[in-house]
């Protein structure tokens, strides 16, 4: 089978969830004997936009397309003409029998009109909420949820963009304006993803979130998690006579959280526990410089960047793992990663994160935001730590990356008989 991949960013350069799934399940299909490609877009200021770089990684064939990240027009970035243009030459091109879609930033929705229009069977994995959202994750740039979605006034995040009033039909830049850019955004969103016959939500929650905004419907859903390669391991009773080894691994930055565990340690001024952030921390150097004076005199260490393969390591220096994400993440893959090493987690009780987490199976839910509470749950693991590790003996097994390509080639196949 001649499989094309097509997703927003991709490795070596990006090293985000959703990057490394798409090429995780790549390079297990090229093992399997089929034919990949990956296309994806990079931001090259040295090279023209819309040209073409092919590269091979772990068998994968690779093209990645420039695309500098700049828009005229707020339209611009739901329309992506130069992106739909070259896709489609690469469809004609590379003839594939199925396309999976990993992610649609940078690429634009009519991309699934393209494929449905040459006939392709066509799968889409949803890893946030771009779709949905201008900003992917339905929070508003003042840390506060959205609850508006796509049925209210998404104004507030498209006027982050420029706009052309004489793309618009329009003198002045009215809030109606605005308000009819986010329902042509939405409503060109949905009927794009109308066309396609299955839409993989790694989380009921997610999946839940797309019904409600009229965006998918039942019958196109498959709740299917990512895989995690590695050993499962043991459970782990951490020794009492150390305080708790509390870590948080992932993106340094607002929507991640950091700040409210490193304000549940204020709470902890009694040597009970210590916490290390491993995570690259140059990407958002100025709420890493708030980071670090909240953490002044606090048992914090701001231990950086690791590669991934070195993940099973850093996670075998802690005792439990937090997850104080303030967005309704889909399916964090540290948790699973967490549970597959044996670790207990803390996250908060929010979205997909919750889901991860059934009550007394693989860890503690704490309120969004409430740094107090998070304490609470870190005091609860410190001051037991029989109660953390049967937290960790009963969480759900993580599936292997094995597994879920397994599942993925039995979809395509049943796609490509229909």
């Amino acid at each position: 089978m001649k499989l094309l991949v097509l997703v927003h960013d991709y490795l070596p350069l990006h090293l985000a969830g959703t990057e490394l799934h798409a090429h995780q399940m790549a390079s297990l299909m090229v093992q399997r004997g089929h034919d990949v490609t990956a296309l994806f877009t990079e931001r090259d200021l040295s090279r023209e936009e819309g040209s073409l770089r092919r590269d091979t990684l772990d068998g994968v064939k690779l093209i990645e397309m420039v695309h500098q990240r700049e828009y005229a027009d707020v339209a611009e970035t739901w329309q992506q003409d130069l992106s739909l243009r070259v896709f489609r030459e690469q469809l004609a091109e590379l003839k594939p029998d199925c396309v999976h879609v990993q992610h649609l930033a940078f690429w634009g929705s009519r991309c699934l009109d393209a494929i449905a229009d040459a006939g392709i069977p066509c799968v889409v994995t949803l890893h946030d909420y771009h779709l949905i959202c201008d900003n992917a994750v339905l929070l508003r740039d003042d840390g506060e949820l959205c609850t508006e979605g796509p049925s209210g006034d998404c104004t507030h995040c498209v006027r982050r963009h420029p706009m052309l009033p004489e793309r618009h039909d329009a003198i002045e830049l009215s809030d109606d304006l605005w308000k009819r850019a986010a329902r042509e955004r939405h409503a060109l969103h949905k009927q794009s993803l109308s066309r396609v016959e299955r839409v993989v939500c790694p989380s009921r929650f997610l999946a839940d979130r797309f019904i409600e905004a009229g965006m998918l419907r039942e019958e196109q859903v498959v709740v299917m998690k990512a895989g995690y390669p590695g050993p499962r391991r043991e459970a782990r009773l951490s020794d009492a006579s150390q305080p708790l080894r509390v870590g948080y691994v992932g993106g340094v930055y607002p929507s991640k959280g950091v700040h409210v565990l490193v304000e549940a340690f204020e709470h902890l001024r009694d040597d009970s526990a210590q916490l290390s952030i491993h995570g690259i921390l140059d990407w958002f150097p100025d709420y890493v410089a708030e980071l670090r004076a909240k953490a002044e005199g606090l048992p914090i260490d701001f231990v950086g960047r690791f590669e991934p393969d070195q993940l099973d390591h850093v996670l075998a220096g802690l005792d439990c793992l937090v997850i104080p994400s303030i967005w309704y993440e889909n399916m964090p893959i540290t948790i699973q990663e967490a549970y597959r090493n044996g670790l207990p987690v803390i996250v908060t009780d929010l979205g997909g994160m919750a889901e991860a987490v059934p009550t007394n199976h693989g860890g503690l839910r704490f309120p969004r935001g409430d740094a107090k509470a998070l304490a609470d749950c870190i005091k609860q693991l410190a001051s037991n730590r029989q109660a953390a590790h049967s937290l960790a003996a009963a969480a759900p097994a993580p599936p292997t990356p094995e597994a879920i390509a397994e599942e993925l080639q039995s979809l395509y196949a049943a796609m490509r008989k229909n």
